[in-house]
């Protein structure tokens, strides 16, 4: 079962420096919300805050449950899936077997089978993870959020460092996860990422939602460049 996610005034500070301050959104089942920004804008901060790996403020609601005051780990194993930017796997253990980690901690089935929805990791089930490429170190990270059975999916940065055919095939992942009922938000400095899902979009600079609006916005290229820049 999916869930709407959703978070009220959230707000992340690192000492006294605030990285997001009083951000709301909600992402609903079966739809992707793609957070863009520059470099310290708040994006990582406000998927780290989620899922209380950061200290944070405000509310955090995954369907109807308040999970606020929750650790990470209950968090994690209520069903908010995180990849965290930089490729998490367990390098020594076999693919299969950082598979069979996931889906141990996992309280029911997940919603999509991780080796259906990422065919391409069949063949390199024996090999250990460390020998994999980024490319393939990538599609296990979410091969294995997708095992631990989540409701929702927190994604940093899928297509950081890829070859611009592994960016489509990620745009693609992305897209039949949503397709399968889950709420996505996405971290992504990549306009093209959110364009090729015509994704909602929240531009955040300086820990703030400046702009709202849809990868289809033609005036969107423009508000980026802006807020890179400003």
């Amino acid at each position: 079962m999916t869930e709407r996610l959703a978070i009220e005034d959230l707000t992340v500070r690192y000492g006294g420096v605030s990285a997001v301050t009083g951000l709301t959104l909600t992402v609903e089942p079966a739809t992707c919300t793609a957070l863009l920004g520059a470099n310290g804008a708040g994006k990582t901060s406000t998927l780290r805050g989620i899922t209380a790996l950061e200290p944070a403020q405000g509310r955090v609601l995954l369907g109807e449950q308040d999970v606020s005051s929750w650790s990470a780990s209950r968090r994690a194993r209520t069903g908010i899936g995180h990849v965290l930017e930089g490729r998490h796997v367990f390098p020594g253990l076999t693919v299969a077997d950082n598979l069979r980690v996931a889906a141990g901690r996992a309280k029911a089935a997940p919603i999509v089978d991780p080796l259906e929805l990422l065919p391409e990791l069949v063949p390199h089930l024996d090999r250990r993870a460390g020998g994999l490429s980024g490319g393939q170190q990538q599609m296990l990270a979410i091969a294995r959020a997708v095992a631990a059975a989540p409701r929702a999916i927190l994604l940093d940065e899928p297509t950081n460092g890829l070859s611009p055919k592994l960016v489509d095939r990620i745009i693609e992942i992305v897209a039949l996860l949503r397709d399968a009922g889950f709420a996505v938000l996405l971290v992504e400095q990549r306009l093209e990422v959110a364009q090729g899902l015509d994704a909602d979009v929240v531009v955040l600079r300086h820990g703030v939602a400046e702009h709202r609006g849809r990868g289809s916005d033609g005036d969107l290229a423009d508000v980026l460049h802006h807020a890179y820049l400003s």
